[in-house]
This record gives C-alpha cells, sequence and structure tokens, in this order.
C-alpha cells in the first residue's frame, strides 16, 4: 500500500511551508496546494530557498486538484524513481485554517478529487478529529491526524492521532510515512490538546503567569533552559504564533478547567496584533528574516506585562530562585503526563517520547530521559510545591 504513496500538501502558510522544507530536506517529493496564488509561489519560493530544490509545475496524476498546485522536489531528485503508469495512493496532508467549519468542509470536498480512495490526515494541533472526520461522506476510516511540531525541521516526532474509525492499514502507512521523515511517529487517542500541546499549555501558561506575577523574562529562560527546554517559553509562543498558541491552550483549559487558570497575557497580545515571528512582534521584535533582535521583551509587551501585573502566587519568595522554577515547570509537566496516562490518552513512553520528539527536551543530567530527570526530583518535592503555592492548580 506505501510503496506507491504521493503526498499532497494543502496550505502553503508558515506552518504548511514547514512542512514541505522537512519533506524535501528528507528526500521526499511533494506537491503543495493552496487556494491563494501568491501566497502559494512566496511560499515555494521560501521552501527551494531553504532546500536547494527544485520545482515543476506537474500535475498530480490520478488527482483532479481544483486549486493551485505546485511539484517541489529534494535537489537532485531522478522524476523517474517510483515512476508508473499505475494511479498512485495520495496521502493529503491538510494545514489550513484552524477553524472546525472550515476543515470539515474541505475535508467533505478533498475526498472527491482522486480517482483512487486516498489517505486523509489534517495538521490540527487543538480540533477533535473525531468531529473533522464526522462531516466526510466516503472515507472516515482513511483519515487521522497527523500534527507535525514547530520548528518543524528541529523536531523528530508527530503525533498520528486516531478516531475510532481510523483502519489499522492507514494508521501503519502513516507511522510509516512519519518515520520517512526521520522523525517518531506518536500514536495518541484523540483527546483535548493530545499529548504534546497538553503538556505544553499549562507550562506556558504558568510561564506566563510568572511574568506577570514580576519574575524577569531573563530569569525564566534561564530556568527554562536549566530544565531542558531548547528556548524560552517566550521564544516559543512566538514560534508558534500567539493565536496558535492561545487557541491550544484555551482547548486545554476549557477542557481541564481544575488543571490552570488562563494568564490574560496571550489575547491581550492578539488584541495588539502582537503575532510573534510570522508578524516581526510578539515577546520580541523580530528582523524580516526572522531573527530575534535582542534579548528584551518587545515595548508592547512589557506594557501588557505592566498592566497585568499582580502577584497572587506568592512570587516574592520566587524571585532569582532559578532551580525552583526549574521545579515549578517539572511539576506543572508531571502533573499533566500523569492525567494524560491515567486517561489513556498515551501511556509515559509515549510522553516521554513527546519530550524529546515533539518539544525538544534533553534532561539537564547526561543521558536521562525526561521522565528518568523527573523521577530524580520526586513526589516529595512535587507535594511541597502544590502546598507552598496553592494558587497555582498546574502544580496540584
Amino acid at each position: 500500500m506505501t510503496e506507491s504513496i504521493r503526498v499532497l500538501l494543502v496550505g502553503a502558510g508558515v506552518v504548511g511551508r514547514a512542512i514541505a522544507t522537512d519533506h524535501l530536506l528528507a528526500g521526499c517529493e511533494v506537491w503543495m496546494a493552496d487556494r491563494d496564488e501568491a501566497v502559494l509561489s512566496e511560499a515555494c519560493d521560501a521552501v527551494l530557498r531553504r532546500t536547494d530544490g527544485i520545482a515543476d509545475s506537474a500535475s498530480p496524476w490520478g488527482a483532479a486538484v481544483p486549486i493551485p498546485v505546485v511539484h517541489l522536489m529534494p535537489h537532485g531528485h531522478d522524476e523517474a524513481i517510483g515512476a508508473s503508469d499505475a494511479l498512485p495512493t495520495w496521502m493529503v496532508i491538510e494545514s489550513i485554517a484552524e477553524k472546525l467549519p472550515i476543515k470539515q468542509a474541505f475535508f467533505s470536498e478533498v475526498e472527491n478529487w482522486f480517482s483512487r480512495s486516498p489517505i486523509l490526515t489534517t495538521n490540527t494541533s487543538t480540533l477533535p478529529i473525531t468531529e473533522i472526520a464526522g462531516s466526510m461522506q466516503t472515507h472516515p476510516a482513511r483519515f487521522c491526524g497527523m500534527h507535525f511540531f514547530m520548528p518543524v525541521v528541529g523536531r523528530h516526532a508527530a503525533e498520528i492521532i486516531v478516531h475510532p474509525q481510523t483502519s489499522e492499514a492507514v494508521i501503519g502507512a502513516c507511522e510509516e510515512h512519519v518515520r520517512r521523515l526521520k522523525k517518531v511517529p506518536l500514536r495518541v487517542l484523540d483527546s483535548p490538546g493530545f499529548v504534546v500541546n497538553r503538556m505544553l499549555a499549562p507550562y506556558l501558561n504558568l510561564s506566563m503567569q510568572l511574568l506577570c506575577a514580576g519574575i524577569s523574562a531573563s530569569t525564566i529562560r534561564e530556568a527554562a533552559l536549566r530544565y531542558g527546554m531548547p528556548m524560552s517559553p517566550f521564544e516559543l509562543i512566538d514560534l508558534i504564533g500567539p493565536r496558535t498558541a492561545f487557541d491550544g491552550g484555551r482547548v486545554v483549559w476549557q477542557s481541564f478547567p481544575q488543571r490552570m487558570d488562563p494568564s490574560p497575557l496571550l489575547p491581550a497580545m492578539i488584541k495588539r496584533s502582537l503575532l510573534g515571528v510570522a508578524g516581526r512582534k510578539g515577546f520580541y521584535d523580530y528582523s524580516g528574516d526572522g531573527e530575534r533582535n535582542g534579548d528584551e521583551l518587545s515595548e508592547d509587551v512589557n506594557a501588557l506585562v505592566d498592566r497585568y501585573l499582580r502577584d497572587d502566587i506568592g512570587a516574592a519568595e520566587i524571585q532569582g530562585d532559578v532551580q525552583l522554577i526549574v521545579d515549578m515547570f517539572a511539576a506543572s509537566m508531571w502533573r499533566e503526563a500523569q492525567a494524560i496516562d491515567a486517561s489513556r490518552v498515551a501511556d509515559m513512553e509515549t510522553i516521554d517520547q513527546a519530550m524529546a520528539g515533539g518539544l525538544g527536551y534533553v534532561a539537564p543530567a547526561g543521558e536521562m530521559t525526561w521522565r528518568e530527570h523527573i523521577e530524580s526530583i520526586g513526589e516529595d518535592r512535587f507535594r511541597q510545591l502544590a502546598e507552598r503555592f496553592p494558587n497555582l492548580k498546574s502544580l496540584r
């Protein structure tokens, strides 16, 4: 089944072009499509610059794609390899607007584009897979989630999110494709936030709570790096995009209100059109090529932090204690992992892989995994933190 699979990526925005780039760097050709021809052209140029790939206008055979499409190939690609007169099986990776009605309409339509039944996947980070599948007329068994993490090229895992009708053959094909991209496939059940976003939401929210309680951004960044994260939580929000981070966090706190009280900072940033790296301004200021301009928070964010400055969590005793914040970060993610494991959305081994491959976590002590690092801190320490900071739901 998987030998003749061809990939059609629909959506040429920031995430779509990152997924296309990852394919080419892994040696995989991909057809990229978008309703906006100008967006598609810009995305094509960006992907080719980063990959030294090539492009042509070859139409995907065995498919009638009614929107602009371009064929992207890695450098040195031999078009004869894998070519045959037989109709290929197409794998659609959708990366369009993160709105349920839009995705439902798309998947209801895309089923009819192909001469042979396609494999259909969505890159959604927040929306219920089962609800998207409910809009499909013919192939719900051939549908699942395939969630890539930003930065796509730097993350070595992808979530495969299954719903009750997803066939084992489709799951297997998706897992094999993720491995072709040199990533670990993480099979998880359809649940709010899946695994990676659910782990990430309380960590990012806690970071913003600390910031608005008076802890400096530099202290929070130092704690995040010492904990094992690859960057400051504020840099990560800028990379994901404050709007996307807000949408993902909202799914988690609305589904599990006992787990976190949402910080007002993200919605305030969205109202001010602070879009992160894509908009050149977020927690930090950025140049046109996405490079961060210095280590200081942007003036706009500093103003918002001043507006929402309030220490109702006991931050006065935290200021400057980097290791204490490290332990708080660990506690918030460990509590979420326990809840994920208890609900059987994913087991602890998958969560461990999600931390490393999805979030880029590297334990500070040698060859430890995330879970081994957590166990080295100890349950007694986490209970002490919950008692010491009773207003922080994420530590309970």
